[in-house]
């Protein structure tokens, strides 16, 4: 029994490598292993409002600490750290540096990298046109800028790979933003006052494009904000994270839910962001929730998981604002022969989310509940027919229980389908797969296990990962798009390096994420628990 507590606890904590490996990586390795970069200025980047921040003692230790995590560990293995370390675009950016010092006699070739990567920084990340979180701002307080700063100076008017982008007027002084070209198509710009260093992942972000043009007024006044003398005492990226200015013990990173939901956020307010902290060795998950905005105990997911099948790969419930869909009812309603808004007034508590590993990734299943009343179906059918295209007819059938069911056969670039809705009672049910609506239709009926029969406590979980499952999922949906005949190469690398690590996960237990209270009111970070759930 210890040794079994032992492993779950060891699970509880370092499996959110499982949700947080994706924002590690980009910290992690993005952090200098930036990718190509398209144009910034069209995408309007609010330089004030970033979708994630990390705030960490040295960015450096931050794969490493990954790699504590067991299933971390055990999927990403010691060529994550590798790639880090060995990533194209850091060498690049190391390799410039080295000549530039070397060229000009400058004592400085590794330690500017080195102030980045070993010292406490605070990374902020924005998102690219490609939903990639590609762009990203790093800040770090730093004694013995000076010297470095007025060799920078120096060589940005003689070096072909450093240049002088503009000015910044920062507590009275005048702070001159350079820009290095380090590899092909890639630059970055920096900045430095006093003790604080600023670097811009793209001079995009600062200037509206080409360099020497004057920048955008919010994107200016961050910059400003961040190299000022109080840049500690008044982070400008703190408030909006409900963050306070203690330095972390060892990492933390913050996620907007609005990225994390690829901008569905809106419908869910409630939930604003999540967090992962390491500190005592340990990974630790938080949930930002805003108690104001969750009425009614709207967080109780106890209806939703005994009508859900069993074994989902993934199963997430999120405090839904149904008053927020009104605005999407209008237009859909516009399409029909009758209004279809009240449909915002019909329905109440949280929604669910789940992908199963018999279906695809873009097919998942969503479920809601309905309040007890009777006359809405009409309203169902017109939702569905509208939002749901396609030439085919829709086909009505009704069930002995007294389910309705509406499906309509659609062409996608990813072949036909056919989509469902269904209502049955109290329980709301679509998917763009019909067998995953049937299923949840079959586990209504008492046909079929429910995702509740491994949950002692439905109310409180908020998610639930079955790594067997979704390994089984990711597998079929990599090998779908690498067909043996097409892609042999990538086929070939596929089944050497991802099915190991594919094999690595299917060993680990189901997984359920229990939030144990919500705020009745204001916003706070809340503890995520993450507990072995039942086989």
């Amino acid at each position: 029994m210890l040794a079994k507590k032992s492993f779950s606890k060891k699970v509880l904590f370092g499996s959110l490598a499982g949700v947080a490996v994706v924002a590690a990586a980009l910290v992690g390795y993005r952090a200098f292993g930036w990718g190509a970069m398209g144009p910034v200025n069209s995408l309007k980047l609010d330089l004030s409002r970033p979708d994630a921040l990390v705030r960490t003692k040295s960015l450096s230790t931050l794969p490493r600490d990954l790699l504590t995590v067991p299933l971390a560990r055990d999927v990403l293995r010691e060529e994550f750290l590798f790639y880090y370390e060995q990533g194209e675009d850091r060498l690049g950016l190391k390799g410039s540096l080295r000549r530039i010092a070397y060229e000009h006699q400058l004592g400085w070739g590794d330690q500017l990298l080195r102030m980045v990567l070993d010292q406490p920084a605070e990374v902020a990340l924005w998102r690219d046109a490609d939903g990639s979180l590609k762009h990203f701002a790093i800040a770090v307080s730093r004694n013995q800028l000076t010297r470095i700063l007025e060799e920078a100076g120096k060589v940005a008017l003689k070096d072909t790979q450093m240049s002088v982008a503009g000015s910044l007027r920062v507590d009275g002084d005048t702070v001159p933003v350079y820009a290095l070209n380090y590899a092909w198509q890639r630059t970055l710009l920096f900045a430095a006052h006093g003790q604080r260093l600023v670097i811009l992942s793209h001079p995009g972000m600062l200037y509206g494009g080409a360099e020497g043009k004057k920048g955008d007024g919010t994107a200016e006044k961050t910059v400003v904000s961040l190299l000022g003398k109080d840049a500690d005492k008044q982070n400008v990226f703190h408030p909006q994270f409900h963050l306070d200015n203690a330095a972390p013990e060892g990492h933390s990173i913050a996620v907007k839910a609005d990225f994390l939901s690829f901008g569905y956020q809106p419908f869910f307010g409630a939930l604003e962001a999540l967090r992962f902290d390491f500190q005592q060795g340990a990974w630790q998950s938080k949930v930002l929730l805003n108690g104001d905005k969750l009425k009614n105990n709207a967080y109780d997911s106890g209806a939703l998981w005994p009508v859900l099948p069993h074994s989902p790969s993934a199963c997430f419930s999120v405090p839904v604002d149904w008053s927020a869909l009104q605005p999407v009812l209008k237009r859909l309603g516009s399409k029909t022969s009758e209004p279809v808004a009240p449909l915002a007034e019909h329905l109440q508590g949280p929604a669910a989310a789940c992908w199963y590993g018999n279906s695809r990734l873009h097919t998942p299943v969503f479920v809601a509940t309905r309040k007890p009343q009777a006359g809405d179906d009409a309203l169902y059918a017109s939702l569905f027919e509208a939002a749901i295209g396609g030439k085919d007819p829709v086909r009505k059938t009704a069930g002995k229980d007294g389910a309705i069911r509406w499906e309509r056969t659609i062409a996608t670039g990813l072949g036909p389908t056919t989509a469902a809705l269904a209502v049955a009672g109290n329980t709301v049910v679509f998917s763009a797969d019909a067998k995953l609506v049937d299923q949840v239709l079959a586990v209504r009926r008492k046909q079929a296990p429910a995702a509740s029969d491994l949950l002692p406590d439905g109310a409180r979980t908020v998610g639930l990962i079955a790594p067997a499952s979704l390994a089984k999922l990711i597998q079929f949906e990599a090998f779908d798009t690498l067909p043996a005949n097409n892609e042999p190469v990538l086929r070939a690398a596929a089944n050497e390096h991802l099915v190991p690590r594919l094999d690595a996960l299917k060993k680990y237990p189901p997984l359920r994420m229990v939030l144990k209270r919500q705020p009745a009111s204001g916003t706070s970070w809340e503890a995520l628990e993450w507990q072995e759930a039942a086989r």
